[in-house]
């Protein structure tokens, strides 16, 4: 046999067989380990969207104590009250704020009801109704409730994102009598939440019942082998399971009694693997092929610059990564291994600017989020704090104050949590009645109001805060400047032809000159300038202008005064600019 037959030989037993060899099993080995880690780590995922959503799940269901330990709802639910007005002023004044700081923790709520069971309980708006009204599905979803244990019902479970209900029944302070059930509708967006802090992206997931398989899901359903079908309609609790098809991560929702199951392709999950097995491959072969070649007279060159290489890579740490390897190779050397060093080289360099860049742009959206996260508190602090105020005072029986941050905390919120720049006359009332009560606990008997409604106030749009400044027109130009008692009037009345809205003062009115020249300023649109501000008029001619342009048409703001007698400022909205 030729020398050169005894290379190729030798070649083939003692590196190209051992080599492949070691290499195709050393590549399962990681294949298997890397499957099994993987898989584990997506059932922790699992789990944690799990705890998470169970976090929130707890958070919903925690309004029934918050309506449990409130004495104003116990007492309405168990007909305290022995008048209508009574129930109505209790439930504005003490129940309607704690229903809506449960809505303002769960947003998640799309519908709040409460189901009376006594007779003679005023039901009020759609969320004090009584029992017979519950539909049947709820009746026999809340039927069987134990004490303190509410439940949770999936009423679609076939949809891809079911929405939620919750019941739970309400007990008088001696738990000895049920006085109402709680039902909480929670929007979908707690499921889908939940899908995607499972993984999203290349995962599906799916609600399963306890036992079998979902009715409407066939898209998914569909595409999974039979024996995958099987497994997850069986009652297999195993927590993850993997062919050479799918992989499936189930876990048992308690609190819904549903199963959910995350499922993936293997071919999609595995995609960046499949591509690494390919250039593994194909790198092995090259470097086989380089080895055939250089086996005898480059072998001790090559392994001390491939140890030269190794050994800076075990030393390599972020605070060398701007060193490079030293080059001993001859001069003018081009071959692989010197192309490897300097494309080190310069992927240190790159590494080294890429950290850099990467842990800037950290600190640039670390702050982006503390500014924003910052601009959402503000605005929830004040009114957690004027809640706070009100509560201290409330408990020390110290009225005043109490009604005074109540009011503040009104016209705040609607000043500052507001998404839209209109709203309906009825709430524009109720925040100018806000800002009536503030001034009057600061005016006292100098100041009187009375508002007097006789249209439909809740189906007419209008523009925000446009009461208010004529409201305060009225004070500062008619209550603050006389020590007589002014009386304020609110009117809103409808016609055939139009729909007037007027605030009436008995003030110490306008000059007549000075009138002319303020309904000449309303009429022509023409703006104050600088010299005129100081005589007011600035908010009088805004609400004119966003009434002009809200509802367009012949619509107006009208300003009549008699001196030493008061003085009228009436909206005048033709009925068909109203409508439209």
């Amino acid at each position: 046999m030729s020398i050169v037959r005894k290379m190729i030989l030798g070649y083939i037993l003692l590196i190209f067989i051992p080599v492949v060899t070691f290499g195709y099993y050393y590549y399962n080995k990681i294949y298997d380990s890397l499957s099994s880690q993987f898989v584990e780590s997506r059932q922790k995922i699992l789990e944690q969207a799990y705890a998470n959503m169970k976090a929130d799940l707890a958070r919903i269901d925690s309004t029934q104590r918050m309506l449990q330990y409130n004495p104003y709802v116990m007492d309405y639910l168990d007909g305290s009250y022995a008048s209508d007005s009574e129930s109505i002023y209790a439930y504005n004044r003490y129940i309607n704020p704690v229903i809506m700081q449960s809505l303002n923790i769960s947003p998640e709520i799309e519908a709040f009801r409460i189901y009376v069971t006594k007779p003679g309980v005023l039901p009020i708006t759609d969320r004090l109704l009584e029992r017979s009204e519950l539909d049947a599905q709820g009746a026999g979803d809340s039927r069987g409730l134990l004490p303190g244990q509410g439940k949770w019902v999936l009423p679609d479970p076939g949809m891809e994102a079911p929405p939620l209900v919750f019941y739970q029944n309400i007990y008088n302070p001696d738990f000895t009598e049920i006085i109402g059930l709680l039902e909480l509708r929670v929007s979908s967006e707690l499921i889908r939440k939940f899908y995607r802090a499972t993984g999203g992206g290349n995962w599906t997931a799916l609600l399963l019942p306890p036992e079998g398989m979902p009715q409407g899901r066939e898209d998914i359903l569909a595409g999974l082998d039979e024996a995958s079908r099987a497994r997850l309609a069986s009652l297999d609790r195993q927590p993850y399971f993997m062919n050479r098809e799918v992989i499936v991560n189930q876990l048992y929702i308690k609190e819904l009694g549903v199963r959910v199951a995350v499922i993936g392709k293997v071919s999609e999950v595995f995609r960046s693997i499949r591509n690494q097995e390919l250039v593994m491959v194909a790198t092995l072969a090259i470097l086989l092929a380089l080895l055939s070649l250089a086996y005898y007279n480059l072998a001790s060159t090559i392994t001390k610059r491939v140890l030269r290489l190794a050994r800076h890579m075990r030393n390599l740490n972020d605070d060398n990564l701007k060193q490079s390897v030293s080059k001993e190779d001859k001069p003018g050397r081009k071959d692989e291994i010197s192309f490897l060093t300097d494309t080190y080289n310069s992927m240190l360099l790159r590494m080294d600017e890429l950290i850099n860049n990467v842990h800037r742009a950290e600190l640039r959206n670390k702050e982006a989020a503390y500014k924003v996260l910052q601009a959402q508190i503000k605005p929830h602090f004040l009114y957690n704090t004027l809640e706070t105020i009100r509560m201290l005072a409330e408990s020390n029986n110290d009225t005043e104050v109490a009604e005074i941050s109540y009011w503040f905390g009104k016209l705040m919120r609607y000043s500052l949590s507001a998404q839209e720049d209109h709203t309906v006359l009825s709430q524009e009332l109720e925040t100018v009645v806000f800002y009536l009560n503030i001034h009057k606990m600061r005016l006292q008997k100098r100041l009187t109001y009375e508002v007097d409604v006789a249209m439909d106030a809740g189906t007419l749009s209008c523009p925000r805060f446009i009461l208010q400044p004529l409201v305060e027109n009225s004070i500062i130009h008619g209550a603050a400047v006389t020590l007589r008692p002014v009386h304020i009037r609110i009117q809103a009345v409808e016609t055939a032809e139009e729909i007037r809205i007027s605030v009436a003062d008995s003030g110490i009115g306008m000059p007549e000159a000075q009138l002319k020249q303020m309904n000449a300023r309303l009429v022509n649109g023409a703006e104050l300038n600088s010299g005129e501000e100081s005589g007011g008029g600035v908010g009088l001619y805004n609400v004119s202008e966003r009434i002009k342009s809200f509802y367009g048409g012949d619509s107006r703001l009208v300003l009549e005064s008699t001196e030493g007698q008061g003085t009228t400022l009436t909206i005048i909205i033709p009925k068909g600019a109203a409508e439209h």
